[in-house]
């Protein structure tokens, strides 16, 4: 692909004006525009060295491999000679590598090969060493690399090179859908690819990934399953000490053996911080050192198995459909951990433990009480959980978010009802308050509404585990005209 250096010159043009300004004396909007111009440059020198990156690759025989440039500059692979120019880690090299193969990919992009009969297909008499040709080739001749197709509307490359997305995104992508390369058919990867693209436009790198991961647990149920066995497979914890004589504990836990510990750990931390502001007090420890307590705590409750139980109760909620979680192949979600499971991991976390069926609104629970009742009942937070799969703004676990009502129950007069509840965890709840942001339901979707200080059309953000489904992302709802248009009768957001 051809090298452009137009879109580099137009963000240094913007940065070029911050020429001479002292750092400590800008506030507000310059420092705001300040920090975006300069991040720009970063941003697309880097998409500028991606497809330079792969280059290098190339000429080394591939990544992983000694060959060209590489092998004259000295070292082992393209990973390495490109951390070192960078000073950085060979993983960034990776990420650009990776992302300019993407950019400037070996195969042909779009649901189908492309029509070979224009260039140099048989019947073409092109580069054939026909009768007519005054330069027969030779006997082994080096075949010419075709010429550049325009990237194709709707893929990594053209979101890529139109800066549309980011080159860690790109990368992301390009690693997943290498993965399902060999798996499904080429129109399937194609619509997996769209929306992963469209995806990347909107969501942060680490939900992309849990998309990305979605995209390749849905498409190949039993490479899912297998991929879990090699995980658990590597499975450890490892006890040193250090230096000062501190104990250090090094794990890397598969999701059957993560999720009790971390739904136990997150809720000794939230019970721990809750309690606190409750009687008026700061906690003085930090999460970090409330996880250390908890669990020293159940190991002196192990040691004495006749002791009560110590700590928080806790529930460790897994969602998944009824016939999934019967079968080889279903996939569910369990809270606190980002990768999908397989219906067999979902069987194994239920052993010894109670199963709360998610069939919402049957008789057996109400979870619309109006404006009967101030708080949220265990049930709807249930159901609130299913819809919003932890916090509905950073994703963070079930047990780390407060049912928050979008209309207040007592100023506004909000009802207590699913469509005005919506998880967030206290950081974004605070942040609601303070920063001007709206939060709406739409057809049971949640939707935050920036203010126009943020986003001058203030286009809604898809909120929930909904932006992470393998499936198209919806519309953005437009604005609300009046208060009278974005309200019903309960006095909260519904369509």
């Amino acid at each position: 692909m051809d090298v452009t250096t137009a879109a580099l010159d137009r963000a240094a043009a913007r940065v070029r004006a911050l020429d001479g300004a002292e750092t400590r004396e800008l506030r507000g909007a310059s420092l705001h525009a300040a920090i975006v111009a300069a991040c720009e440059v970063l941003s697309e020198a880097r998409r500028l060295a991606a497809p330079i990156a792969a280059a290098v690759a190339r000429d080394a025989g591939g990544q992983g491999l000694r060959g060209g440039i590489t092998r004259q500059a000295g070292h082992r692979n393209p990973e390495y000679f490109i951390a070192s120019l960078l000073g950085g880690t060979v993983a960034e090299a990776r990420t650009l590598i990776g992302a300019g193969l993407a950019m400037d990919p070996d195969e042909p992009e779009g649901p189908d090969d492309p029509d070979e009969s224009e260039n140099g297909g048989e019947g073409s008499g092109s580069g054939g060493g026909g009768e007519d040709d005054p330069n027969p080739p030779g006997p082994n001749p080096k075949p010419e690399r075709p010429k550049p197709r325009p990237p194709v509307p709707g893929s990594l490359a053209e979101a890529l090179g139109n800066g549309i997305i980011a080159v860690d995104a790109a990368a992301l992508i390009r690693a997943t859908l290498a993965e399902l390369l060999d798996v499904v058919d080429r129109a399937t990867l194609w619509e997996i690819e769209k929306r992963l693209v469209a995806k990347a436009a909107r969501l942060s790198l680490y939900d992309l990934r849990k998309a990305c991961w979605r995209e390749r647990a849905t498409a190949d149920p039993a490479g899912w399953r297998e991929r879990e066995k090699r995980i658990r497979a590597r499975r450890s914890l490892t006890l040193g000490e250090d230096a000062e004589g501190m104990m250090t504990l090094t794990a890397r836990l598969d999701p059957l053996s993560a999720a009790p510990l971390r739904a136990w750990l997150d809720a000794q931390t939230t019970e721990a911080f809750r309690s606190a502001r409750d009687a008026g007090v700061t906690e003085q420890r930090s999460a970090a050192q409330i996880r250390v307590d908890a669990l020293a705590t159940l190991a002196s409750h192990g040691l004495d198995c006749d002791a009560l139980g110590s700590g928080v109760k806790t529930t460790l909620m897994v969602t998944i459909d009824r016939d999934a979680l019967t079968g080889e192949l279903g996939l569910g979600s369990c809270d606190g951990i980002g990768v999908p499971i397989t219906g067999a991991t979902a069987r194994q976390l239920a052993v010894d433990a109670e199963i709360l069926p998610a069939v919402c609104g049957g008789e057996s629970e109400v979870l619309d009480l109006g404006r009967a009742r101030r708080l949220f009942t265990r049930a709807q937070r249930r159901a609130l959980s299913l819809r919003d799969g932890g916090c509905a703004w950073c994703s963070a676990p079930i047990s780390w978010a407060e049912t928050h009502h979008i209309d207040h129950w007592g100023r506004d007069g909000g009802c207590t009802d699913l469509c005005n509840g919506v998880l967030l965890c206290r950081s974004c709840h605070l942040r609601l308050h303070d920063t001007g942001w709206e939060v709406e339901i739409h057809g049971g979707v949640v939707w935050l509404r920036p203010p126009a200080a943020v986003d001058p059309d203030r286009v809604a953000v898809l909120g929930g585990r909904r932006r992470l489904a393998p499936e198209e992302m919806p519309a953005p709802p437009p604005l609300p005209t009046s208060p009278a248009t974005r309200r019903c009768s309960g006095n909260h957001v519904r369509t």
